[in-house]
C-alpha cells in the first residue's frame, strides 16, 4: 500500500505532471503524502545503517526529495548531494504543488544540488526567492550558516557501448540487415518513448498525418517507426493516452495505408537494444519531440549509432535542446510547422546532414555518461569540504553543549532577544506576527529565573511591544530598534535620546505613498521614530530592485539630516542615526555589570 501510494500516487499523479507542466493532471491524495513521507524516510533509515564516515551519499531524482533533509538532520556532517533528472518547473507551476515548502527544505539539506539545465536551475532560484523567501547567487544558496552549492550538469549517455552493439553484436548486425531489406527505398522517422503523456506521442501522430496530407509526394515513400512502451498502466491517466494512440495510428494506416505500404509501424512494447540501435543507425530522422523533458537521452543515442546520414528532429521543450544546436528545433504543440521542418529536413543534402550529425556526435561524446558521473562527484566533495571548513568572515557555529552548559554554571546571566525574524517567524504583514503562547510561557519562564536578566530588544512599535509582552514580570523591554526603553521596574518608557522634529517624516510618506503605488502588496508602517516600507507580499525582483532604488533617492533627500534608510529583511526603514539595538545593549552593561554569562539572538 505504501508503495502505491507513495510511487504511484504523490510521485507520479501530483509531482510528475506539475514538474512537467500538466497541472490539469495533477491528482492529490493526503494519503499520499504519508506514504511519500514515510518511504523518504525509510530510505533514509537504510542510508543510516550503511554510512560511514568518509561516504558520499548521491540521491536522485524526483521520488526522494524529502531524503536529504532528513539524513542531515540525523547525520549534520553527511556528505549529501542530490540531482533532479526531470525538469524544475516555473515558480507559478510550482506553487500549485501540495507539499512545495517540506519539498523545498528537503532538497536545501544537501552540499550540493544538481539540474540538468541552467534553466531548470534558475526556475529553482526564482521559485527559493518567490516561495522561500530565499535570495541566491547563481551557484550557491546560504541556508542555516552553510552554502549549498547549485549547478547545471547536463547527464549523458555511453555512446560506445551502443555503437558496440552493432560493430560487434551478431543480433545488432542482424536486425540492421532485416529492416534494410524490409524499408528498402524508404525513408524511415523512427520515434522511441515510453507511453507518457509528456512525451508527445498524439502530437507527434497528428502532425505525422498533416505531413502526409501537405506533401503527397512522401506518400508511399516514407515510414514513422513509433516505439511506446508501457508505462504506469495502472494510472487513469495513462490508459486514456493508450486508447487515444491506438486510435490516431489506425486512424492514419487507414486513411493512407496501400497494399504495399504502412505509414506507421506501430510497436505497443519494448524491444531489445541490439534492435533499438539498429534502428537508429537506419532512421533517416530521429523524431525526439516530448511535450516537457529534463534531458531526454533518445536524442544523444540516436545521434550516437546513426551512421551519419540522419537528422535530428528534436522538441526545444527538451532538456537535450540546450546542448544540440545543430538540431532542428521545434515546439511540438506546433504541428504545421512541425511538419514543414520534417518535410525541410527530409530534403536536406546529404552533406549538410553529415555535417550537423559529426558536430552532435562530437558533443555527445565528450559529455557522456561517465564525465558526467565524475564532475558530480568531484564537485559534491569539492562543496561538502568548502562546508567543513569555516567561510570566511563567518564566526563558528555556536556549540549548542558548550553554551548550555556555560548557562547552567553562570551566576548572573544577561539575554539580548530580537523579536522578527528570532523568536517569530516572518508574516507578510508586521501585525500578523503576534508571539505565541508557547513563546509567551518560555520569555516567562526565562524572565522569571531571578538569576537571568531578559531584555527583549526589538524593531515593533512600543505599542505593539508593550501590548504583547507588558505583562511579563521581569522582563525589560525595547522597542523600535533602542529608540526607547522600558524596565520590568517602571511602567514608564525611557527615551535613549533627543527625539528629531517631524519635518522629515510628511516628505518621506509622501515618496513611500508613491512607491507603494509602483509596488502592489507592499505597505507602509508609520513608527513614532521611523517609517518602515515593507514589500514580503510584493513581487520579489521587481520590489528588490525598487528597493535600492529608493535608498538611493532617500540618501539624496536626506543627507544633511540626522535621519538615514536602512535596508532591512524585505523593508527599507528610514530611521535616526542615533537608533540602534547596540544602545540598549550599553545601557543595561551599565546598569548590570558582571555577568558571568552573555547571550545575543537576532537575524540582523
Amino acid at each position: 500500500k505504501t508503495v502505491e501510494l507513495y510511487y504511484e500516487g504523490y510521485s507520479n499523479q501530483t509531482i510528475w505532471p506539475l514538474f512537467h507542466y500538466f497541472p490539469s493532471l495533477l491528482s492529490y491524495d493526503p494519503r499520499s503524502w504519508t506514504a511519500y513521507l514515510d518511504a523518504n524516510k525509510r530510505f533514509r533509515d537504510v542510508v543510516l545503517e550503511h554510512l560511514q564516515p568518509d561516504d558520499l551519499i548521491w540521491v536522485h531524482d524526483y521520488q526522494l526529495m524529502l531524503l536529504p533533509q532528513l539524513l542531515r538532520e540525523a547525520a549534520p556532517d553527511a556528505r549529501i548531494g542530490f540531482f533532479l533528472h526531470i525538469p524544475f518547473p516555473s515558480s507559478e507551476v510550482f506553487r500549485l504543488l501540495p507539499g512545495r515548502d517540506e519539498l523545498l527544505q528537503g532538497l536545501l539539506g544537501v552540499d550540493l544540488l544538481a539540474f540538468q539545465t541552467h534553466s531548470h536551475l534558475q526556475h529553482f532560484r526564482s521559485t527559493l526567492l518567490r516561495i522561500g523567501g530565499l535570495e541566491s547567487q547563481i551557484d550557491q544558496v546560504e541556508v542555516g550558516g552553510r552554502a549549498v552549492r547549485l549547478e547545471a550538469l547536463p547527464i549523458g549517455i555511453a555512446p560506445k557501448e551502443f555503437r558496440g552493439l552493432l560493430a560487434e553484436n551478431k543480433d545488432g548486425a542482424k536486425f540492421l540487415a532485416q529492416y534494410e531489406e524490409r524499408f528498402r527505398n524508404r525513408r524511415i522517422l523512427f520515434a522511441v518513448d515510453r507511453l507518457d503523456y509528456t512525451k508527445g506521442i498524439p502530437e507527434r501522430l497528428r502532425t505525422y498525418r498533416r505531413l502526409l496530407k501537405t506533401h503527397p509526394k512522401l506518400r508511399g515513400n516514407v515510414v514513422l517507426i513509433q516505439v511506446a512502451i508501457p508505462s504506469r498502466e495502472r494510472v487513469s491517466s495513462y490508459a486514456r493516452l493508450r486508447r487515444r494512440v491506438n486510435e490516431l495510428v489506425g486512424e492514419i494506416n487507414g486513411q493512407f495505408a496501400t497494399p504495399d505500404w504502412t505509414p506507421v509501424v506501430y510497436l505497443h512494447r519494448g524491444i531489445s537494444r541490439a534492435q533499438l540501435v539498429a534502428l537508429y543507425a537506419l532512421a533517416d530522422v530521429g523524431w525526439v519531440t516530448p511535450l516537457r523533458d529534463g534531458m531526454n537521452l533518445v536524442a544523444k543515442e540516436y545521434v550516437a549509432c546513426n551512421r551519419g546520414h540522419g537528422v535530428l528532429v528534436l522538441s526545444e521543450l527538451a532538456g537535450a535542446a540546450a546542448e544540440m544546436g545543430e538540431a532542428f528545433l521545434v515546439n511540438p504543440f506546433d504541428e504545421e510547422r512541425t511538419a514543414n521542418v520534417l518535410a525541410r529536413a527530409l530534403r536536406l543534402p546529404a552533406d549538410a546532414r553529415r555535417e550537423r550529425m559529426e558536430v552532435l556526435r562530437g558533443r555527445v561524446e565528450r559529455n557522456n555518461v561517465y564525465t558526467w558521473g565524475e564532475r558530480f562527484v568531484s564537485y559534491l566533495a569539492e562543496a561538502a569540504a568548502s562546508r567543513a571548513r569555516r567561510p570566511t568572515g563567518q564566526p563558528p557555529l555556536l556549540d549548542t553543549g558548550a553554551v548550555v552548559g556555560a548557562y547552567r554554571r553562570a551566576k548572573k546571566r544577561l539575554l539580548f532577544l530580537n523579536y522578527d525574524g528570532t523568536l517569530a517567524a516572518y508574516t507578510g504583514r508586521p501585525e500578523q506576527a503576534y508571539p505565541a503562547a508557547s513563546l509567551i510561557r518560555l520569555l516567562t519562564k526565562l524572565a522569571g529565573n531571578p538569576a537571568n536578566l531578559v531584555a527583549l530588544v526589538s524593531g515593533r512599535r512600543r505599542e505593539d511591544v508593550e501590548r504583547w509582552f507588558g505583562r511579563i514580570a521581569g522582563l525589560w523591554l525595547a522597542a523600535e530598534h533602542g529608540s526607547s526603553i522600558r524596565s520590568p521596574e517602571s511602567p514608564q518608557w525611557e527615551i535613549l535620546h533627543h527625539a528629531l522634529t517631524g519635518d522629515w517624516k510628511p516628505r518621506v510618506l509622501q515618496l513611500l505613498e508613491s512607491v507603494v503605488e509602483r509596488s502592489p502588496g507592499s505597505l507602509i508602517e508609520e513608527k513614532e521614530n521611523s517609517v518602515v516600507w515593507h514589500y514580503r507580499m510584493s513581487h520579489p525582483e521587481f520590489s528588490e530592485w525598487v528597493a535600492g532604488e529608493l535608498i538611493g533617492v532617500l540618501e539624496g533627500m536626506l543627507g544633511e539630516s540626522e535621519v538615514s534608510a536602512v535596508k532591512g529583511q524585505k523593508c527599507v526603514e528610514i530611521r535616526p542615526l542615533w537608533i540602534n539595538k547596540g544602545q540598549v545593549v550599553e545601557y543595561i552593561l551599565k546598569a548590570h555589570p558582571n555577568a558571568d554569562f552573555e547571550f545575543a539572538a537576532g537575524d540582523d
